[in-house]
């Protein structure tokens, strides 16, 4: 019975090392997973702009979706007429994924800030980098225009996201989504690869326009409109749309146009006034030195000339 014990020991044991020979096995092959998680926003703007180009040597894919209509909107008990853009960073290196301080760097640099009716959020999900912004009420017109005969035009922020994208080492923006609600007689400009328009919904209409790379189609570098149509009852009544033109787009502040502050170092600036102070106070030491001299010379002068005079009349 002690022999079979003593076998039965061995075994596990062997069994135990086989168990963790392929568990290190496992982990050597696999690459490692980031997890899933919120990332916080910083409400402070960036101050300076960001040091390109980022991710050296990784090959990041951006893409985005924005939308114009309704939306669940965080915080909010029931869906808002909202501008909602969607912009998601993969690191398509082999067995590569974005880990959540890298996504917060992401967000920091990029979509910082805060803004009357904005909201962003930001999370690593399935290892890729996805950042939500909200635009509610007037702010939604950094993204439409609307003129008194019911023309609208929508314009996601085209140009900041190639922007965004031409910092990176080596990033391809290969698609842009754009849905509108609202509109009818619509039509896609810049050349879409993919557009849908018209869709009869309930009580509305929608609009898709795709730019696929992988279609072949070229993604938009400017802010011109990417969709124009005439607005329906629907826009003025359920998404509270109002006439007016473009507006700037404010959050979130664009670091490329951020100038850094100068900065100046208080040991210098305490030294280099000091060094001022010794340089006066040394040019009127020596202004008073030479006074001093000169006064001295012109006294020696009056005594030797009194002293000429008197010889002079003595030898008379």
């Amino acid at each position: 019975m002690m022999v079979m014990k003593g076998v039965g020991r061995r075994a596990a044991r062997w069994m135990a090392g086989l168990a963790v020979a392929a568990c290190c096995v496992a982990g050597a092959v696999l690459p490692a997973q980031a997890d899933d998680g919120p990332v916080p926003v910083p409400s402070t703007p960036p101050t300076a702009p960001p040091s390109t180009p980022l991710f050296p040597g990784r090959p990041i894919h951006m893409r985005a979706n924005f939308e114009f209509g309704e939306r669940a909107v965080p915080g909010q008990q029931r869906s808002q007429p909202t501008a909602y853009l969607l912009v998601v960073f993969s690191d398509w290196g082999k067995g590569r994924s974005l880990t959540e301080q890298e996504c917060q760097d992401l967000v920091s640099t990029f979509w910082s800030g805060t803004g009357p009716d904005y909201q962003v959020e930001a999370a690593v999900k399935y290892d890729d980098c996805q950042i939500e912004a909200y635009y509610l009420g007037e702010a939604r017109h950094a993204f439409y225009s609307l003129d008194e005969s019911g023309h609208m035009q929508v314009r996601p922020p085209t140009a900041y996201l190639n922007q965004i994208a031409t910092s990176f080492d080596n990033l391809l923006f290969d698609r842009l989504n754009v849905d509108v609600k609202g509109l009818n007689n619509a039509h896609c400009n810049a050349n879409p690869s993919k557009e849908d328009l018209d869709l009869l919904l309930n009580i509305t209409h929608m609009s898709t326009c795709v730019w696929d790379v992988g279609d072949g189609a070229t993604i938009p570098t400017t802010d011109e409109p990417l969709v124009e149509g005439d607005v329906e009852d629907y826009f003025t009544r359920y998404l509270n749309g109002t006439v007016g033109p473009f507006t700037e787009l404010n959050p979130p502040i664009n670091p490329f146009t951020v100038t850094p502050a100068p900065t100046t170092d208080p040991a210098t600036g305490a030294s280099a006034a000091a060094s001022g102070d010794q340089s006066e106070t040394g040019k009127s030491s020596s202004t008073g030195l030479l006074i001093g001299i000169g006064a001295a010379i012109a006294a020696l002068l009056l005594v030797g000339t009194g002293a000429l005079v008197v010889a002079l009349r003595r030898k008379k």
